[in-house]
């Protein structure tokens, strides 16, 4: 699963992650849905778009990781 977001959305991306941190924080107390997720951005040297979406990936699998280490 991919988003790629650009503008006002990629200018706030860290107060929405930190929005998805929180959220995530209520809902283990409260049983509900919670969201695993990563974010890279692309950066000089990067070889390509796949380089970009590897580095997510890892960090989206380190955050479901530890989700679920605090169950």
């Amino acid at each position: 699963f991919v988003v790629i977001i650009q503008g006002r959305s990629y200018a706030s991306l860290d107060k929405l992650m930190k929005l998805v941190e929180e959220t995530n924080a209520v809902n283990r107390t409260t049983g509900d849905v919670v969201l695993a997720a990563g974010v890279a951005r692309y950066e000089r040297g990067d070889r390509n778009v796949a380089a970009v979406f590897e580095r997510a990936d890892v960090l989206m699998y380190e955050n479901k990781s530890r989700l679920k280490g605090q169950e």
